[in-house]
């Protein structure tokens, strides 16, 4: 089975998880979630480590849940999980920067919400596209989201499932470190990444450990709401068929 996830260390402690489905997008199929949950376990088991690098493909960072898993949910054949992924992440010991280069819609988004240095391109779009599929935000999106981009944007966000332009974002004055060129996400990420390395790595994860405190805090709050939600619009029998009919592969 391909790869759809590498790690790179170097010799400064900065680790980097590329994400590189690109047959998939970097969408969350099973096996890209259970390779994604390793990588991070092999990055925390490294006492070299001080701070992690996400990177998704240049044109993509994200795309979300996998087609299937949804009519599955939709058919009662499996239950949410999609706590998984932002517990881990937010319970992640040391500082994370999401490089959102490329696009990145619904749950991929959310990924970078989880992390603790944000930074996207001006070209690329991003937005929580849960609704336009008939089903209600996951992944801890109504908590994580507006703290990220302040209320009234993010419930516009979830409200109307419009995809934003990092440019157009930049304009709203969301709480987002840098909204950059395309061609400088990255190269931006791993100069903060190498101020950060210089840090004692114990006080980094003490550190983490505080600042972390809120989000898992807004993470139960999501988990009581959200749940609740999705047993009731994904039992919608026109969720599923919206799902089929508006979900682009």
């Amino acid at each position: 089975m391909e790869k759809k996830l590498y790690v790179k260390f170097d010799d400064k402690g900065i680790a980097q998880l590329f994400m590189e489905d690109r047959e998939g997008k970097n969408i969350f199929s099973d096996s890209f979630i259970e390779e994604f949950l390793k990588a991070l376990d092999e990055i925390e088991n490294r006492k070299d480590v001080k701070v992690l690098i996400i990177k998704g493909l240049p044109d993509t960072f994200c795309g979300g849940a996998e087609k299937q898993a949804l009519i599955d949910l939709c058919d009662g054949k499996m239950v949410v999980k999609d706590l998984v992924l932002s517990e881990r992440l937010i319970s992640f010991p040391l500082p994370v920067i999401a490089a959102m280069e490329g696009h990145a819609v619904g749950g991929g988004f959310v990924l970078g919400l989880c992390s603790d240095i944000v930074i996207i391109a001006r070209e690329s779009r991003y937005g929580t596209v849960f609704m336009n599929m008939g089903f209600t935000p996951g992944m801890g999106t109504t908590t994580l989201l507006p703290e990220l981009v302040g209320p009234f944007i993010a419930y516009e966000m979830m409200f109307t499932g419009k995809r934003f332009k990092g440019s157009e974002l930049a304009v709203k004055g969301i709480h987002i470190n840098y909204v950059l060129p395309r061609a400088e996400v990255y190269p931006k990420a791993m100069d903060i990444a190498l101020q950060i390395a210089e840090k004692n790595v114990k006080s980094l994860r003490i550190l983490k450990y505080a600042l972390s405190a809120k989000k898992k805090k807004l993470l139960i709050e999501a988990r009581v709401q959200e749940d609740m939600m999705h047993t009731i619009t994904f039992g919608l029998p026109e969720t599923k068929k919206t799902i089929e009919d508006v979900y682009i592969e």
